[in-house]
């Protein structure tokens, strides 16, 4: 391991890029002896790293650079609405730059799911669970509820950034979109509205001491009552491995507990089923076009070429989606289906190779 020149004395870094205020703060909550690592980032410019006390125990520091760290007290917030009702990694410090927070561990629900599907299936019902613990918080307005126009400005990137960037299709071919697109977020801005992670997929759910435990729920707010289950169950191509009787088994399983408070034995009406799936393939669609945007966005303004690879299972939820729901069905003829990934990463590393 390397010193940097900006710790404390005795302070030991596999980061040598450790910044002073880190080293500061780690030496005030953990005393001498600690090590941190640098962990890989998300799609945000918020660093993790990974710290070993010197009494062996592990954490996560998350760090907030100056840009964003006015978001470390909507953070907290969070984490003090949300952690009363379901599995949070335990907060131990914070400063106004950085938070040290339980290490969880590296285990995911989606590298599960990809290693053995049927442990890995069970484990996701048990994310249903957790899911209706967490909106158990009731309406949260740390940030605003998602809207009308919200959804639509998410499609309006997708629009700019996969289908006219991206997919190089004329601005003028794209301007049909538009109000399709606005129907769509104008719909699922009109379902029953309870609070939302915003992000939650099984790599942001990770599986610790036989509990799962969520991570990265800054950006809670309330939504529409499909939102999570719609990214839980599609996100990153999970539907491929779940399948699509699972899927909609854990949909309805999702609807007990919206329905019943609680899985019932009695069996669902069947009008609340048709009421939920509807809501979930309406709420998938709007998620999944603006995802589109979002895999996007990343190659293209910064360079994270591995963000194309979720396109193609993206594009698939769009079918499926259009296919529950027909009255969608023009929006087929007008989104770009057919993707090359090859293709596409030529065209994303040339825009990216331009603007740099």
């Amino acid at each position: 391991m390397s010193r940097s020149l900006h710790e404390p004395p005795g302070v030991m870094t596999e980061d040598s890029e450790l910044p002073a205020e880190l080293s500061t703060a780690l030496q005030s909550w953990l005393g001498a002896g600690w090590s941190a690592v640098r962990l890989a980032g998300d799609a945000s410019v918020r660093v993790y790293y990974r710290v070993t006390a010197g009494d062996g125990n592990v954490h996560i520091l998350s760090w907030y650079p100056a840009e964003v760290r006015h978001d470390l007290q909507r953070v907290l917030a969070a984490y003090r609405a949300a952690s009363k009702h379901a599995y949070l990694p335990k907060l131990m410090e914070h400063n106004d730059a950085a938070m040290l927070q339980q290490d969880v561990g590296d285990q995911t629900l989606f590298d599960l799911l990809h290693r053995d599907r049927e442990e890995g299936v069970g484990w996701y019902r048990k994310a249903v669970t957790l899911l209706a613990y967490f909106q158990k918080a009731g309406a949260v307005d740390i940030n605003p509820p998602f809207t009308g126009d919200f959804f639509f400005n998410e499609l309006e990137m997708s629009r700019e950034f996969y289908v006219e960037k991206l997919m190089d299709v004329s601005p003028e071919s794209a301007q049909p979109l538009k109000p399709l697109l606005r129907k769509l977020a104008d719909n699922i801005s009109r379902h029953p509205y309870v609070l939302c992670h915003r992000d939650y997929h099984g790599q942001n759910i990770h599986i610790f001491n036989d509990k799962l435990y969520l991570i990265d729920y800054q950006d809670l707010r309330m939504g529409p009552d499909t939102y999570d289950i719609a990214s839980l169950l599609r996100d990153r191509g999970v539907a491929r491995i779940l399948g699509e009787e699972t899927e909609l088994e854990l949909v309805d399983y999702y609807a007990e507990w919206r329905v019943h408070g609680l899985p019932a034995r009695s069996e669902l009406p069947q009008g609340e089923r048709r009421s939920m799936r509807r809501r979930y393939f309406e709420t998938l669609l709007q998620r999944s076009i603006k995802i589109l945007g979002t895999f996007s966005k990343q190659p293209l303004t910064r360079g994270r070429m591995w963000y194309l690879d979720f396109i193609p299972p993206t594009l698939e939820s769009v079918r499926r989606c259009i296919e529950e729901l027909p009255e969608y069905g023009p929006l087929a003829a007008l989104l770009p289906m057919d993707f090359s990934l090859a293709e596409a990463r030529e065209r994303a590393e040339r825009i990216h190779h331009d603007s740099t």
